[in-house]
């Protein structure tokens, strides 16, 4: 029987896309499907972090704004798993680079939080080595 494998951004894609669940809402802007799908690619670079947390929820939010400079975009990303909740908002002169920027914003914190994380597991492993190690009987 010959296996099948499909290309690796569909494979990334459908992976990821069940293993978060994710709500868009977009204000004073119409969220269509390729704005839809740039945000489901763009939330594939968070969920490296989550390692399958089934518990990950993420709330996007999309705004279109008319401002004193100009009209302005806006993207907030908050995202909430096991570790805490974790935001990221950013503006933008387009949707999709407001989005990019929101989207580095999140994946800094959480690459943050996994280091010191990591970081703390290390120091505590540290600690119970050199416990045991008094343990050893010398010779």
């Amino acid at each position: 029987m010959p296996i099948q494998t499909p290309s690796p951004p569909e494979a990334a894609f459908c992976y990821n896309r069940w293993t978060m669940n994710y709500n868009i809402k977009g204000t004073h802007i119409d969220v269509h499907g390729e704005l839809r799908s740039y945000v489901e690619r763009a939330l594939v670079h968070a969920d490296k972090f989550l390692a399958g947390d089934p518990s990950a929820h993420t709330d996007v939010e999309l705004r279109y704004e008319s401002v004193r400079d100009g009209e302005r975009y806006c993207a907030e990303f908050t995202l909430e798993c096991r570790g805490g909740v974790h935001r990221a908002v950013a503006w933008g002169e387009s949707m999709h680079a407001a989005i990019d920027l929101a989207t580095a914003e999140l994946v800094a914190e959480l690459r943050k939080n996994k280091n010191k994380r990591l970081a703390g597991l290390r120091r505590t492993a540290l600690r119970v080595k050199e416990y045991l190690r008094g343990w050893r009987r010398t010779p």
